[in-house]
């Protein structure tokens, strides 16, 4: 065994992997990620490939798959282990995949306001019929290749719209139709957590945490907070993130 190979076995906090949700990308896990890192924590937000930082990439071949892959291949190529996974509202769908493919490398999910899907289903399963065919009505703008953004105000406080809107971008909409194929039951034995904004106005989310109640092992958390907790509540989320890394 040689020196890497030693260093990489080294005990020590878990690392924190932070995916963001529809229009967003790492800049969303801000607040979250500098409280972390002030408790010694090596945290890793990213953004998923066709958003944010990654929008030059935006192309039709997008796919659930990529998505997934991004996730992977940052846990892989980073040589992490014992990962505190951690996916907000519609990275909930790439958390399941992720964690049916590499339980090995996971410690904890976390799933913040976030989908939970079934074996088979695709996002827009979770989707109430009218805003399904509203967002494949506006994704017209560029051919069908993405959701264009929505108003701000209806994810963010009053305080922060004007930044919330200037960082989203378009979504890419093939994502949202991929079914899910997984080996194993929902989460794959990894410890979880479920994360409840409340009181719950999104049908997606209501659907998901009756779901997450139904599974064994899974602990159910609530907080008062908009959707976007990790923005609105980020002392509260970071707390229970680090709990769940066991700190």
């Amino acid at each position: 065994m040689d020196a890497t190979d030693t260093l990489l076995k080294q005990p020590g906090k878990s690392p924190f992997v932070l995916v963001p949700g529809s229009w967003c990308g790492a800049w969303c896990w801000r607040p979250v990620a500098d409280r972390l890192r002030r408790a010694g924590c090596d945290v890793f937000p990213l953004s998923l490939t066709g958003l944010a930082d990654k929008s030059h990439l935006l192309s039709d071949r997008i796919t659930l798959e990529t998505h997934v892959m991004d996730v992977i291949n940052l846990i892989r190529y980073n040589d992490l282990r014992d990962v505190v996974l951690v996916g907000h509202s519609y990275a909930g769908i790439v958390l399941t995949i992720v964690a049916d493919r590499i339980p090995h490398l996971l410690r904890h999910l976390v799933y913040l306001d976030a989908m939970v899907p079934k074996p088979g289903e695709c996002a827009m399963d979770l989707v109430p019929n009218e805003e399904a065919s509203r967002r494949v009505l506006r994704s017209r703008h560029d051919g069908g290749i993405s959701v264009p953004v929505p108003e701000p105000g209806h994810f963010a406080a009053e305080s922060m719209r004007e930044w919330f809107g200037a960082h989203m971008t378009p979504q890419p909409i093939k994502p949202y139709f991929d079914r899910i194929a997984i080996r194993e039951p929902q989460g794959n034995g990894v410890p979880a957590t479920y994360v409840s904004c409340t009181p719950v106005h999104l049908p997606p989310m209501r659907l998901s945490v009756d779901r997450a109640r139904r599974l064994p092992l899974w602990r159910i958390l609530e907080i008062p907070s908009g959707h976007n907790v990790h923005l609105h509540r980020p002392d509260d989320v970071a707390r229970i993130l680090l709990e769940c890394a066991g700190e």
